[in-house]
Parts: C-alpha cells; sequence; structure tokens
C-alpha cells in the first residue's frame, strides 16, 4: 500500500470534502503522502478544532509542513485580532466545529511556543512571536528593576540584554521605559551600550548627556518638581536585612571538573537540601538546568551542570544510586516538581527513579502544618505568599535576597554573589525543616508521620480526610491533628485503598481489579520485598500468605498495613481483604479497572471503528497477551479467563475515565500512550455481536458489554458488591 500509495489520493481528497479531516490527516500520515497536500487541507481545520493528535503525527515528519504552519500561525499572531483573522479564514473555507474560545492571542502564541519547542524549530521562523515575547520579557524586567526593587544590578544587565537582543526597536523602548522610570543616567549608559542614535534619545537623556552636572535651568526645573513632588513625601525606603548563609566561605564548593566532582565528601548523611538554578527563558527557548546544589549540615556543593554536563557519566551513575535513589537519605526541596523535571531531562545518567524516593517537599509540608492553629512559626510575616523567601522569613527571622534570582546561570564564570546565593537557596531548606521540626515537636503535632505520609502519597493529601471511625483517632481530630494511616483503617470505599499482593496472591490481586481496587500485582520472579518499595513509595497496603514472609515484611511497615491470609481460596480471601479493612465495593466499582494491567482510563469505541482497526492491523502486531497467571498453585482462576467483560454503559457515578475514540491513533492501531491496541485478541463472532468495546489506554486490552457482569454480581461477588 506503501508503495502504490497515489491510488488513494483521490479517497483521502474525498475525505477532505466531506469535512472528514481527522481521518484524511491519519491516511496521509499512514501511507507517507504529506507532500500532496498543504497545510490549509486538514491541518489549519484541525488546529482550529483543537483536534492535535494527529496533527503532531503528520508534522513529525515533514519538515516543510512544520515551517509553513508555525509561519502561517505566526503571520496571523501579528494581526491587530487573532480571531477576526480567523473567523474570516473559517468562513472561506467552510470549517465546521471550529473552537472559537481559543482564537485569541493567549492560545495561539502557546500554541506556536509548543510546536517551536516540540520540532526545534529555528526563532527566525516567528518574527511576531519573538517580537511580542521579547516585548512582555522587557516589561517584566522593568517591573522587577523600578516597581520591586529586587533586582541586583548586574543581573539587571545580564537580563536585559539577554531580552533586548539585537532588536533596535527594543533598544529604543528600553531607553524611552528606563528615562521614564526617572532612572535617566542609567537610560543614558543603554543609549551609549546600544549606540543608539541621539535624535532618538528622550529629551532628559540628551540634556544629560549635553550637561552631565545638571546645571541647565531645565534639568533644575526637573529637580525641583521632583523634590516637591508629594510622591517624594514619603518616608524612605526601609533597608531590609536579609538572611545570610551561615556556613564559612570555604564549605560552598563550586564543583566544575571531574576531579572535584570524583571527590565531593557526601558521606555519611542522612539529609541534604537540594535546589536547581537555570537561565530564564521568558518562554522562548526550552529551558536548560544550569546549576545544581545539593546542601548538607556541614557543605553546600554547587554542581556547574554547564561544564560538567554528561561528560562523567559514570559519576552520575554513582550520585543517583547514592543519593537520589536511596529512601535512607531524606532529599528536601520546595515546590520541587519543576526541579526534578529539569534534573530528569538534564542528567539521564542519574537514572531517576520514577518512585522519587525519598523526597519531601517543603511548601506543601508547609500548608499542611498550617492548617492546625496550634503549630506556631516563631516569626509573624505580614505579606508574601508560600515562597521560599517568605518561609524563611516565618521560621529564620529575615527573608532571602532575591537580587540575583533572574540571573543569566549560563555565563561563565560565575560572579561571587551568584555562587552564595546558589548556596544559600539550598541550605536555607535545612535550616527550615529544622525550626518546622521543634516548632511541630514543641505542641505534640505528629511531624514525623505527616512528612512520611506526604513523602509517600502526597495526593492522597489532597483528598477530604475520611470519616473518624475509632476513639484514637477522635482524639487526635479534637487537638487539631490527623494521623492519615489511623483513617484509612476506618471505613473507605473500593476507590480509596491501594493494595500490592506479593507472588503468592496473583489471582486475588485480580479479583480485587475486579472490585475496582488499585492492586500492584508481583510476577513470579520478583522479589517478595518490593512490596515494602511500593507500600512506602506510594502508601499501599501489603498482602501476603506466607507466614514467613508475613513477619519479615510486617517489620517494614506501620501496624496494620501488612496482611496475612489464611484461606487458599480466593473468594474467601478476597472477602478477609474486605472484612479487615472495611471496604465498600459498589456496583459502580465492579470491572472499572483493566485485570491484566491495573489501569482504569477506556477508550469506548464503536463497532465500525473496531472493523477500521481490524482491517488496518498488521498480521502479528497484536498478538493476545501472555497469561499473566501461569499456575494454580498461585490462586489462579481460569473460569472467566476468556470473557473479556465490562459492564453496561457507564451511570454517572461510574469509578473509571471514559474517553471518545478520538483520543486512539486508529492508522497506527494504539491509544494515545503508544500502547498497541490488541485486536488479534477478540475473537471473531464477538466483533459482529457487540456494538461497542472498550479499550485500556494502558496496556490495549480490549473489554466489552456481557452477561458475565451480572452473573460475577451474583455469584462470586454476592455478599461483597453493596
Amino acid at each position: 500500500m506503501a508503495q502504490d500509495n497515489h491510488i488513494f489520493l483521490d479517497i483521502i481528497k474525498c475525505m477532505i470534502e466531506k469535512k472528514k479531516y481527522k481521518e484524511a490527516c491519519q491516511y496521509a500520515t499512514l501511507l507517507s503522502l504529506q507532500d500532496n497536500f498543504s497545510i490549509d487541507d486538514f491541518l489549519l481545520p484541525l488546529v482550529l478544532q483543537d483536534k492535535l493528535f494527529g496533527v503532531d503525527e503528520f508534522l513529525k515528519v515533514s519538515v516543510r509542513h512544520q515551517n509553513e504552519l508555525v509561519a502561517f500561525l505566526d503571520m496571523v499572531f501579528g494581526k491587530s485580532s487573532v480571531r477576526d483573522t480567523m473567523v474570516e479564514y473559517v468562513g472561506q473555507h467552510g470549517i465546521p466545529e471550529v473552537k472559537f474560545d481559543k482564537l485569541h492571542s493567549k492560545p495561539w502564541k502557546k500554541l506556536i511556543a509548543r510546536l517551536l519547542k516540540m520540532f526545534k524549530l529555528p526563532s527566525d521562523l516567528t518574527p511576531n512571536f519573538n517580537k511580542r515575547r521579547n516585548e512582555g520579557a522587557l516589561n517584566f524586567l522593568l517591573h522587577k528593576r523600578f516597581i520591586e526593587n529586587s533586582f541586583g544590578d548586574e543581573s539587571w544587565k545580564e537580563m536585559v540584554q539577554e531580552a533586548v537582543g539585537d532588536d533596535e526597536e527594543l533598544q529604543k523602548e528600553l531607553v524611552y521605559q528606563v528615562a521614564q522610570y526617572g532612572d535617566v543616567s542609567e537610560a543614558l549608559r543603554w543609549a551609549h551600550f546600544y549606540s543608539i542614535d541621539k535624535k532618538d534619545w528622550p529629551y532628559n537623556v540628551r540634556l544629560l548627556e549635553e550637561n552631565p552636572d545638571g546645571n541647565r535651568p531645565q534639568q533644575k526645573l526637573n529637580q525641583q518638581q521632583e523634590e516637591e513632588s508629594w510622591d517624594n513625601e514619603i518616608q524612605p525606603i526601609e533597608q531590609i536585612e536579609y538572611h545570610k548563609l551561615t556556613l564559612p566561605e570555604n564549605a560552598v564548593h563550586l564543583v566544575d571538573n571531574p576531579s572535584m566532582f570524583e571527590n565531593t565528601g557526601l558521606q555519611d548523611i542522612d539529609l541534604v537540601g537540594v535546589d536547581c538554578e537555570w537561565k530564564p527563558s521568558f518562554g522562548g527557548h526550552i529551558n536548560e538546568l544550569a546549576l545544581m546544589q545539593i546542601a548538607t549540615r556541614k557543605n553546600v556543593f554547587v554542581l556547574d551542570i554547564v561544564n560538567l554536563g554528561n561528560k562523567v557519566p559514570h559519576l552520575w551513575q554513582e550520585l543517583g544510586k547514592f543519593l537520589f535513589n536511596n529512601c535512607d537519605i531524606l532529599k528536601l526541596g520546595f515546590s520541587l516538581t519543576g526541579d526534578i523535571h529539569m534534573i530528569k531531562q538534564a542528567l539521564p545518567n542519574l537514572n531517576f527513579s520514577q518512585k522519587q524516593v525519598g523526597f519531601l517537599d517543603l511548601c506543601t509540608l508547609w500548608k499542611h502544618i498550617d492548617r492546625f492553629a496550634k503549630v506556631k512559626l516563631p516569626y509573624e510575616v505580614q505579606k508574601g505568599g508560600p515562597s521560599l523567601g517568605s518561609l524563611v522569613h516565618h521560621c529564620l527571622g529575615h527573608p532571602l535576597d532575591k537580587s540575583d534570582q533572574f540571573s543569566n546561570w549560563e555565563r561563565r564564570p560565575l560572579r561571587k554573589s551568584q555562587i552564595i546565593y546558589a548556596a544559600l537557596d539550598a541550605y536555607c531548606l535545612i535550616q527550615v525543616y529544622d525550626v518546622l521540626k521543634r516548632c511541630c515537636e514543641e505542641v505534640k503535632f505528629p511531624f514525623d508521620e505527616v512528612c512520611y505520609n506526604l513523602m509517600t502519597n502526597e495526593k492522597a493529601n489532597r483528598k477530604k480526610p475520611n470519616k473518624v471511625t475509632n476513639k484514637k483517632t477522635l482524639e487526635l481530630s479534637k487537638s487539631g491533628y490527623t494521623s492519615a494511616s489511623q483513617s484509612t483503617l476506618g471505613v473507605c470505599t473500593g476507590r480509596q485503598i491501594k493494595i500490592v499482593c506479593d507472588t503468592m496472591l496473583q489471582g486475588l490481586g485480580k479479583k480485587l481489579r475486579s472490585c475496582g481496587i488499585d492492586c500492584v500485582i508481583l510476577d513470579n520472579h520478583e522479589d517478595h520485598m518490593l512490596c515494602v518499595k511500593y507500600a512506602q513509595d506510594e502508601r499501599r497496603y501489603i498482602l501476603t500468605k506466607g507466614f514467613e514472609t508475613f513477619k519479615m515484611l510486617n517489620g517494614y511497615v506501620q501496624s496494620g498495613h501488612c496482611l496475612k491470609l489464611i484461606s487458599d481460596v480466593v473468594e474467601e480471601q478476597l472477602k478477609e481483604v474486605i472484612d479487615y479493612y472495611k471496604i465498600i465495593v459498589t456496583k459502580d466499582h465492579v470491572f472499572s479497572r483493566c485485570q491484566a494491567c491495573n489501569g482504569n482510563s477506556f477508550v469506548k469505541i464503536s463497532r465500525s471503528t473496531m472493523d477500521t482497526l481490524v482491517n488496518l492491523s498488521e498480521v502479528k502486531t497484536c498478538p493476545p497477551p501472555p497469561c499473566l497467571y501461569e499456575d494454580e498453585a498461585t490462586g489462579f482462576s481460569s473460569e472467566d479467563e476468556y470473557e473479556e467483560v465490562v459492564p453496561p454503559p457507564p451511570s454517572l457515578s461510574r469509578k473509571w475515565d471514559l474517553y471518545p475514540d478520538e483520543k486512539i491513533d486508529v492508522g497506527l492501531c494504539q491509544t494515545r500512550l503508544g500502547q498497541k491496541i490488541q485486536v488479534k485478541a477478540v475473537p471473531k463472532p464477538i466483533l459482529s455481536k457487540y456494538d461497542f468495546f472498550y479499550v485500556c489506554e494502558e496496556c490495549g486490552k480490549i473489554y466489552w458489554d456481557g452477561s458475565h457482569y451480572e452473573r460475577v454480581l451474583s455469584g462470586r461477588l454476592q455478599g461483597i458488591v453493596q
């Protein structure tokens, strides 16, 4: 088909005439027919319909269309109104289902930035986008310098040059704006720096150039007016005392070569502060990690990523193993998500664990502690949002000096003030942690337990607490504290509890998934100790059958978090778990998870889409999945192995995520997560029997409606489902 692809051109053009843009785009991609179409045929219509999945796939192999599409979007962005321009375009081409709420500058700008970043396109392709971005960057920098007064001189100079670049109009705007803010001498300095023609200088800048002593009548009048202005009657700005680094200077180590990296003194530690720095990009370019700071109680190591890069992969691997993937070392950060993303992107050799073991976000901890009135931090602060500087002020008495925050962190050599700033940002995390712990312990707040719960299951803290059901929890609640580990032993739904089954309970694990319970199942070759890792990283309860295994695993988790099952029958084991943890399972929970992979996101596809998938799938591309449960000794019941089922169409209270079939790539026979859809595993008689099928997004397994649902409810799950 790919060799004779030209014979399908007329069919695809017919699809375009019928406004079937998604299908036309998919088939053009599948048959490598990109060169036969323009961006007007289906790419721009799909953009206007906000259906970018197929567009991305099409563009990946066509640089010409990448450039043409982005150039067109930039041209529209330069117009006075994106909406007015595109409304006219939509009318001319008769495009249906347009998302008009997206036809504004902000989403349009985000789309251009996304495509530039995704395909690494040259910046000269988007002059209007660049100009608008740089104008915004300049205004931001002016505000930080003259309104917030939070810019150091060197950082100000670096970042202005970065934002203005070679744009002569922006250079003139910089001089004008700085003069407007009243710093005429600074405006004159920039006028000379950029060699701006004197005819374009503001009047007061020309005056200062001609009479630097300020003795001209007009200059004296301006000075007198400023002195008499009521704005100057306010009290002088109070000098702020900032928090200082208490470590000696020789305790701050700039690690910028392999030899220093190899000899860093990271030994015998159980606590570090971690922070990162990168050059602000103002949305134009990809942010790249420049520094990573690791603070201990005695030293701070500032790792120069620009110089080290990935030149020493073995040293990064050692650091990852010793520190970042070591749950015995507590790693402190503030708003960690951004830092961790940058570290993973820049340093793949760290082999960063997806579980992010042993990380504690002090921002999240602070918000959690702040809900309890009994915990009082040492210093009252009237202003400031949830920033690190504000938290340092609350705990240590003085805010952080952020004048070097917006610096060109990629420029070398680094200034001394930058190195000290970076070191303090990491070291203060340890100081703040100590203060928070002391304040909590003084009022008997369960600090260690809260930290443990935040590290192992951060998302759970956003949920509403479970209803208090026992005396101890009630007492803690009255005193102002609650314990997540104690409350989960009360009544909970199948959606709220998470479980890990060891290798002896694979059949039970499958049954738990059929009840909608999030359950990880260890494979035969996996070690029992992996259960502990799941329990700690994802706050799961451990289920085991062996007595010796139970004794071993139970010693690593809190009381009640590891359960030894008595029965050898899967149905009775299920009853034991439901009763012990007081789990409520309703009809809406049953079959709401994929029994093969534990996922709960499904795509609902029609019979016609299913037929298309079957026809397009190549031989042997989607083989039937192997049996996950190998023998009956594990508790596996084979009775329902060959009937793939889901309940009838879901109600509004359904406990799974259901998506329309536009969320799959029909041409590639894949889910949006890149998983092959297992069409070959569905028996042919089933294909013509049912109108709808359900595809697991995470593994591609296919389910369908059947009588099995009612039989299970009235059979093996009778007495379990409420």
